[in-house]
This record gives structure tokens, sequence and C-alpha cells, in this order.
């Protein structure tokens, strides 16, 4: 008999055992991981920084750890950025936590990588991966994914489009030169503060800063005119008869303060182009 009896107490264990298993596994629910939110950060006319906001939450009534996660970032269907990191995240029970994965995109890199982006007004992203809780669940991987679109943020084109002669007399000859910018991008902007500096066949003519505004608009031009005084007195016989031809070389530097819906954005300025002198 003893046999038997041993033999029925073993199946009544393992039959416990199931139970117990089967109730844990009902106790026990998988966390969940979701992108709460995508915010642009830092950016310019070079880059641009992603920052992805996982929201992690813990259904069960204990807490749990996180040791890491990686990810995958696309553009344009072209995978430019991937990894694998080790960061430990505490989440209460039946709480949440935030887990930020800050990703910087260089657009040079992105136009020499991807054909064809330059001339398009936004980029088609997505980020994809999983996060890796430890303990009782480090045997589960627990995916998220996020599809959108930034913005394709390109420099303007700065042209100059002449020489106007506002007053001339034996003493000397005041001028303005006028600046246009070509805005390629689907929003519009406010130029701001611009410090320049102003050269002319070659010589050294004007510097100073205006904060005179010129409203640009999305996909159109604006223009600004910089005064420039010149005393003949002063001025280099070179640069005397260049002035009476019909162009001139002319040169400018400096950078503008553009007001734009992503912050204010620094536009360097640097052009050697020969212009017109309309009298």
């Amino acid at each position: 008999m003893k046999p038997k009896i041993a033999l029925v107490f073993t199946a009544l264990a393992f039959f416990f055992i199931f139970l117990s298993c089967q109730s844990l596994q009902q106790l026990v629910q998988s966390p969940s991981v979701k992108i709460a939110g995508v915010k642009l950060d830092n950016i310019n006319f070079q880059s641009v920084t992603l920052d992805f906001d996982l929201q992690v939450h813990n259904p069960n009534g204990f807490g749990m750890n996180l040791s890491g996660y990686t990810y995958r970032f696309a553009l344009q269907d072209k995978e430019l950025l991937s990894g694998n990191e080790t960061k430990g995240v505490s989440v209460a029970a039946q709480g949440e936590s935030h887990v930020h994965i800050p990703l910087t995109l260089q657009f040079k890199e992105i136009y020499s990588l991807i054909q064809n982006t330059k001339s398009l007004d936004s980029l088609a992203y997505q980020l994809s991966g999983s996060i890796t809780p430890s303990g009782i669940f480090s045997n589960l991987t627990v995916p998220f994914s996020k599809s959108g679109s930034l913005p394709n943020i390109r420099i303007p084109e700065v042209s100059l489009q002449g020489l106007k002669v506002n007053k001339l007399n034996l003493t000397g000859i005041d001028l303005n030169l006028v600046m246009r910018l070509k805005n390629p991008n689907t929003f519009g902007f406010n130029l701001g503060k611009l410090n320049y500096a102003i050269q002319l066949a070659g010589q050294s003519v004007a510097t100073g800063e205006t904060s005179q505004a010129a409203a640009v608009p999305s996909k159109g031009t604006g223009e600004i005119r910089l005064p420039i005084k010149l005393d003949f007195l002063s001025a280099a016989s070179s640069l005397k008869t260049a002035l009476g031809g019909g162009s001139i070389e002319c040169n400018i530097s400096g950078g503008a303060d553009l007001d734009t819906p992503f912050g204010n954005l620094a536009l360097p300025i640097e052009t050697k182009q020969i212009v017109s002198i309309v009298k």
C-alpha cells in the first residue's frame, strides 16, 4: 500500500504545482510600452535632435525593473541609427515610468546617405525596438514602434540684388546694398537682428547691426537694404574707379537671427557676387 500512497501524494503535489503556476500566470501580467510623445530639440540648419518619450506601464501589484532597450531608427525607409542601451529604470506597482531616447540627425549626412531628400519638405521616420525587463520578466522583450514625419529644414539662399545709389556728390556717395533671402521651407520666418560686414572691390566699406524686420513667407522671398556711406577722401583709388562702372564685386559676411515656428535659428551669411550699380 505504501507505494500506492506515495504515488497519490506525488500526483497531488504535481497537481497543486500546476494550479500554482496557472494562478501565477494569471496574477503576473506582462508590462506594456508606448511612445507617449516626440519632441524636437536643438533644431538648427545643421542638425535636429528628436527626443522620443517611452511610457512603460506596469499592471502588476508589485514593482519591476528594466535592464535596457534596443532601437532602430529609419528615415525615408533607410535605417540610419540603431543601438542597444543598458539603462536601469524602476517601475512602481501598477505605475508608469518614462524612458527617453534622444537621437541627433545631421542634415548634411542625411542628404549624402539618402538621395533626393534635400528637395523634400518633410522626412518620414520610423522608430522601432523593444524594452527588456529584468527579474521574472527577463525572458520577455516588449516591442514599441512609432512612425511620423519631421520638417526638412533647409538654409535660406542669400543673394545680393544690387547697389542703389541714393546720393552722390564730390565728397562721397551713399548707397543701399539690397540683400535677398529666398526661403525654400514650408514655414515663414521674420528676420531679426542682422550683423554684417561689407566689402566692395576688396575694400571694407561698412559694418553694422540692424534689427530691421523683414517677413519672409514660406516658399517666398524677402529683401533688406543695408546702408553704405563712403567718403571719397579716405577711399582707395581702385574703389572709386570701380564705383564709376556699371558693376562691382561685393562681399558680405555676418549672421542673422530668424524667428521661426521652431524658435530662433541662427543663419550664417557669407556670399561674394558681382552686383550691378543702379544710379
